[in-house]
C-alpha cells in the first residue's frame, strides 16, 4: 500500500501517544506536550499543530488506521471559489505576463480592483490555472555546484552590485529602431535592500558611476563591496571613487562564475519576472518612464516585500541597523565623484568636451587646461590651470553629430488588460518622486543667491557711478560663489587701499586674485 509523506508525518506526531496509552486525567497533558514540539515538514518547513489536531488524527487513526490520515479527495473536482468571469481575467493576466506569480496576480487584480479584495485565495487560483495549463513559471538557470550561505552581519557592511540585461526601447537618436536598457543596481548585503538602480543605455553617460553615487547619498557609506568581474567594475575611476571615501575593500567575482554573489544574482532572478517582464504589458517608452516606475517598484513592492530568508522586509530590517550607517558630505561626495579632463583651447579659446563646445577667457587660448565636470551635470564644467580653479562654464554651442530623424507613427497595439508599473507609478506620483535634474536646480538656485548678496556688497561699498551690473553679474557666474564674508572684508580692505570711483573690474579683479591665492575659501 502506497503512504503519502503527509500521512506518515501525522503517524509520526501520534505515535508516542500511542505508546504511552496515557491513562484518564494525563491524556489532554500528552497531546499538550506534542503540541509543543515542532515537526518538520515533507517539503521541508517547520510546524507545530494543535492538542485538537492531534486529537483527531488520534480518532481518525483509531477508527481506520494508517489509511484514515491520509488527505481526504475533493467532493467536488475544479475550481467553484470564481467565477468564470475571474477565472478568464486572471487566465488573461496569466498569458499576458507569464512571469507573473500567484501572489503578484492577485495583488495586482485587487490594486486595479479588478476582483474584490479577500475574494480569491492561491490554492484557488492555483487550481484554476492548472486546470487550464497556465500555473507554471519559466525555471531560472540553476548551478551544478554548491555555494555557501552567509551574510553580513549590519546595513553597509557589504553592498553587492551586478548589471542586468533590461527590456528594448526605442532608441531616442533613432526612432525606427530600438536600444537595450542595462540596470545597473545596489543591493545591502544584509538587509536585502535594494539601495539604488539605474537602467541606462551603453554608451550614454557612466551608468554604474552615477547610480553608485545616488546610493551613496541615500544610504551612506558602505565597508566593502562586492562587484562582477566586468571591466567596468575593474575601472581606475571606480577605485578611486572607493579610495576618496574610505570604501576599506573591493571584492570580484571568480571570472566565469557569477554566482558567488547570489543575493543580487536573486534579486536579478525576481526583477526580470516581477518588473522586466511587466514593462511589456506597459506603456512604458523611454528611458525616464523606465527610471521612474523602477523606482516606485523597488520602493513600493521589492522592499516593502518579506525575504524568504530574513522573514522581514528589506526596509524594515535595513531600518533596524540604522546606528551603523555613516553618511557622507554632499561635497565630498561630488568631489569623490567628479572627472578630470585636459583640453587645449584654440585661438578662439573653444574646447570640445563629449560632443560640447565652451569657450574659456582670452588669457587661457590656446593653453592646455584641465576640465573638471560633474558626468551627472555636464551642462557646467569648471577650468583648472596650474593646479588652481579659473572659471566655471556653461555650453558655448551645443551641437547635434546628425540631424535627427522624424518621429515615426508609433504602431497602434493592443491595450494591455493590465499595466501594474503604471498604475504604481500613478499611485506614488501624489508622494513627489525624486527628480535627479533637483540637485542641480537647487545647487544653481543656491549659487545665484550668493552671487546676488556678493553684487550687493559690492554695489554698497563703490560709486554708483562706476558700478555695472552686467559687468558684475557675467564675472560672478563664470568665477563665483564667493563666501560672502570673506568677500565682503577683502573688498573693504580693496575699498580702502584704492578708493571707490576705480573702474569695477579693479574690484573684481582683487577677487579673482584672492580666490586663486586660496584667500577665499
Amino acid at each position: 500500500m502506497h503512504v503519502s509523506p503527509m500521512a506518515i508525518l501525522r503517524f509520526q506526531v501520534i505515535s508516542a501517544y500511542l505508546a504511552d496509552d496515557p491513562p484518564r486525567g494525563q491524556r489532554g497533558a500528552k497531546r499538550a506536550q506534542l503540541a509543543g514540539k515542532t515537526w518538520l515538514l515533507p517539503d521541508g518547513s517547520q510546524r507545530r499543530f494543535t492538542a485538537e489536531t492531534i486529537r483527531s488524527w488520534l480518532k481518525r487513526y483509531r477508527d481506520g488506521g494508517l489509511a484514515a490520515l491520509e488527505d481526504k479527495p475533493r467532493t467536488q473536482r475544479g475550481t467553484v471559489a470564481l467565477t468564470e468571469r475571474q477565472i478568464e481575467l486572471f487566465c488573461e493576466l496569466k498569458r499576458e505576463v507569464p512571469e507573473r506569480s500567484l501572489g503578484r496576480l492577485i495583488r495586482i487584480a485587487e490594486e486595479m480592483e479588478l476582483v474584490p479584495k479577500g475574494v480569491v485565495r492561491r490554492s484557488t487560483l492555483h487550481r484554476a490555472l492548472h486546470q487550464r495549463g497556465l500555473s507554471g513559471r519559466p525555471k531560472p538557470d540553476a548551478t551544478v555546484t554548491d555555494l555557501d550561505r552567509w551574510e553580513a552581519d549590519f546595513p553597509n557592511e557589504l553592498w553587492q552590485s551586478d548589471m542586468l540585461a533590461g527590456p528594448w526601447l526605442p532608441d531616442p537618436a533613432k526612432p525606427d529602431k530600438k536600444r537595450r536598457a542595462w540596470l545597473y543596481a545596489f543591493l545591502d548585503d544584509h538587509s536585502r535592500k535594494l539601495l539604488y538602480g539605474r537602467f541606462s543605455f551603453k554608451g550614454d553617460l557612466p551608468g554604474l558611476e552615477l547610480c553608485f553615487r545616488q546610493a551613496i547619498r541615500k544610504c551612506g557609506v558602505p565597508r566593502r563591496v562586492y562587484y562582477d568581474n566586468g571591466a567596468v567594475y575593474r575601472a581606475k575611476h571606480m577605485q578611486q571613487v572607493c579610495a576618496a571615501l574610505g570604501v576599506h575593500r573591493v571584492h570580484f567575482t571568480t571570472p566565469y562564475r557569477p554566482q558567488g554573489h547570489g543575493k543580487i544574482e536573486a534579486f536579478n532572478r525576481l526583477c526580470r519576472a516581477a518588473f522586466i517582464a511587466e514593462v511589456k504589458a506597459s506603456s512604458i517608452t523611454t528611458l525616464e518612464q523606465l527610471n521612474q516606475a523602477f523606482a516606485v517598484w523597488a520602493e513600493r513592492f521589492y522592499n516593502q516585500r518579506v525575504h524568504g530568508e530574513t522573514h522581514d522586509t528589506p526596509r524594515d530590517r535595513w531600518r533596524a541597523g540604522l546606528d551603523k550607517v555613516q553618511h557622507v558630505e554632499e561635497r565630498a561626495l561630488r568631489e569623490a565623484f567628479q572627472w578630470s579632463e585636459h583640453r587645449k583651447a584654440d585661438k578662439t579659446g573653444i574646447f570640445s568636451l563629449h560632443g560640447r563646445r565652451f569657450q574659456v577667457s582670452a588669457e587661457l587660448s590656446r593653453k592646455k587646461v584641465e576640465v573638471r565636470y560633474d558626468p551627472e551635470h555636464i551642462d557646467l564644467v569648471e577650468v583648472w590651470f596650474d593646479g588652481r580653479f579659473r572659471e566655471r562654464l556653461a555650453p558655448f554651442e551645443v551641437q547635434r553629430h546628425r540631424r535627427p530623424k522624424a518621429a515615426q507613427p508609433a504602431q497602434e497595439d493592443r491595450e494591455p488588460i493590465a499595466d501594474w508599473l503604471g498604475h504604481m507609478v500613478g499611485q506614488h506620483a501624489q508622494e513627489g518622486p525624486y527628480d535627479p535634474a533637483d540637485e542641480l536646480r537647487e545647487e544653481l538656485a543656491r549659487r545665484a543667491e550668493t552671487n546676488a548678496i556678493v553684487a550687493r556688497i559690492l554695489r554698497d561699498r563703490i560709486d554708483p557711478e562706476v558700478y555695472d551690473e552686467a559687468i558684475v553679474t557675467d564675472f560672478l557666474e563664470r568665477h563665483g560663489p564667493y563666501e560672502p564674508g570673506p568677500a565682503d572684508e577683502l573688498l573693504a580692505m580693496t575699498v580702502e587701499q584704492i578708493g571707490t570711483g576705480q573702474h569695477v573690474r579693479a574690484y573684481l579683479e582683487a577677487l579673482e586674485t584672492a580666490q586663486q591665492g586660496g584667500l577665499l575659501l
